[in-house]
């Protein structure tokens, strides 16, 4: 039997979310994602968040919570 419904397209574990922020931060991110395309141009809005992530959680690990 065939596998129904559309193939998943995230295969590497990775898994969509949502977040909410105001339009300032919003055109603030992407004016930054912007800068950085230039240099990297597979760089993304995700991409940001990702690192933004990464490091809140990596600065919480060390017990320095701002």
């Amino acid at each position: 039997m065939s596998a129904m419904g559309r193939p998943k397209k995230l295969k590497d574990k990775r898994r969509l979310y949502s977040i909410y922020v105001d339009e300032a931060t919003m055109t603030a991110v992407d004016e930054f994602a912007h800068q950085r395309k230039q240099e990297d141009k597979a760089y993304s809005r995700s991409d940001f968040f990702n690192e933004a992530a990464e490091a809140y959680l990596a600065k919480r690990k060390r017990g320095t919570r701002k």
